[in-house]
């Protein structure tokens, strides 16, 4: 056995080693992917059901928010109406069309 056999063997020795080393890392790898697949996936489920519920609430909360709004509207309108008869039938002071037709 001369020095050129212990080259060749101690090579084949080390790129098998490197091919262990390469082959248990890609297969490392290849289940990590697999398991953020799989975690993303159910986390995107779970965020359509989020948003589901979320926009059932928005819209629930317009509702309710115009509901609770719609008397002040309606006693602001009113009380606009008034003041405005009452200013329009009040001696001396023009009515508002009155005011804009003279301004322009």
């Amino acid at each position: 056995m001369d020095l050129a056999f212990w080259r060749d063997l101690s090579l084949f020795y080390l790129l098998t080693m490197q091919l262990i080393v390469t082959l248990l890392m890609a297969l490392a790898l290849y289940f990590l992917l697999r398991a953020v697949v799989a975690m993303r996936r159910k986390a995107t489920g779970g965020v359509q059901l989020a948003r589901k519920y979320v926009g059932v609430a928005h819209d629930r909360s317009l509702q309710l928010a115009d509901k609770a709004a719609m008397p002040l509207i309606r006693m602001h309108a009113q009380f606009a109406r008034g003041v405005a008869v009452t200013r329009a039938l009040r001696p001396g002071h023009p009515s508002t069309d009155q005011t804009k037709e003279s301004s322009q």
